[in-house]
């Protein structure tokens, strides 16, 4: 089912691009967009896998990491009202822990042209904090380097402003 649904939302944006000759700005949660599923048992392929095929080098995935923070979320995936939750400092062994540690507070990285080193860092899965609509999550292992091409890491984030009812 999620799978198909990946695949709909693909030719949604696809469609739209086609029919518009516009550029298509997608946003949505990581595990959508990236080439590779953190959750393979869940997502056998992603909504990116699909616009990579349909788009080539036209696609380009962005990863959004950070080391703590608030954001909004919900206790259950369908229903209920979204909240304020806080993810405390990533621990070591995390891919956002590590990134925390260059010497930028926030910074963005084109993947694809990362020296040698970090592009053999990038590329092995470690576990990753992924946020969607449902909060708790655990970590999951995930490789940047083979599912995005372009990271943005921030150090810090803040939950966004719930609109007035």
């Amino acid at each position: 089912m999620t799978r198909f649904r990946d695949e709909v939302m693909a030719r949604n944006v696809t469609w739209c691009q086609e029919h518009t000759g516009d550029k298509v700005l997608v946003s949505a949660h990581n595990n959508h967009v990236g080439y590779v599923s953190d959750n393979p048992g869940l997502y056998s392929r992603t909504q990116g896998s699909f616009l990579r095929d349909t788009m080539g080098e036209n696609y380009l995935p962005i990863d959004f990491a950070f080391f703590r923070g608030s954001f909004l979320s919900k206790d259950a995936a369908l229903g209920g009202d979204w909240k304020t939750f806080t993810a405390g400092a990533a621990g070591p062994g995390r891919n956002e822990y590590t990134l925390d540690q260059v010497p930028y507070r926030d910074f963005y990285l084109d993947v694809r042209k990362t020296p040698a080193a970090a592009r053999a860092w990038l590329n092995v899965a470690r576990p990753t904090l992924g946020i969607g609509t449902q909060f708790p999550e655990k970590p999951r292992d995930l490789a940047i380097g083979k599912s995005f091409d372009v990271l943005i890491h921030l150090h810090e984030i803040r939950e966004a402003d719930k609109p007035e009812p």
